[in-house]
């Protein structure tokens, strides 16, 4: 068996989310993006195209976001200094909505237990 078993985008993947984070935190000298998280980073098959999935603790999100794209650039140039590459993917940054989907799923959960309950006591 191969010493990787996993395909080389998922490896280059991993090394790009730890490396686009780092960017973000240290090189870029913006207090919009302070409490911006890589959370995943997706890369295509031909390791051309990079997904950036971020998320956005605080109430400017999109400012932040288009902030970020503006400075893609320079994060991706950046990016491919520290990871040693010949080709760096173009990297499409997107918002990581699943925190708010999950607390709207458990709000949702929470309130059909509560509905349960209440039920339960009137049938009693």
């Amino acid at each position: 068996m191969s010493r990787f078993s996993y395909k080389r985008s998922d490896r280059l993947g991993n090394q790009l989310h730890r490396e686009i984070g780092k960017v973000i935190q240290f090189d870029i000298n913006d207090p919009r993006l302070k409490f911006v998280t890589v959370t995943e980073v997706r890369l295509s098959d031909n390791l051309k195209d990079a997904t950036v999935f971020i998320s956005v603790m605080g109430d400017d999100s999109e400012k932040a976001f288009a902030r970020l794209v503006h400075a893609g650039g320079f994060i991706r140039k950046r990016t491919g200094e520290r990871c040693y590459l010949k080709y760096v993917p173009r990297l499409n940054f997107k918002l990581d909505t699943s925190r708010e989907r999950g607390a709207k799923i458990d709000n949702l959960l929470d309130q059909v237990k509560r509905e349960q309950e209440t039920d339960s006591s009137y049938s009693d």
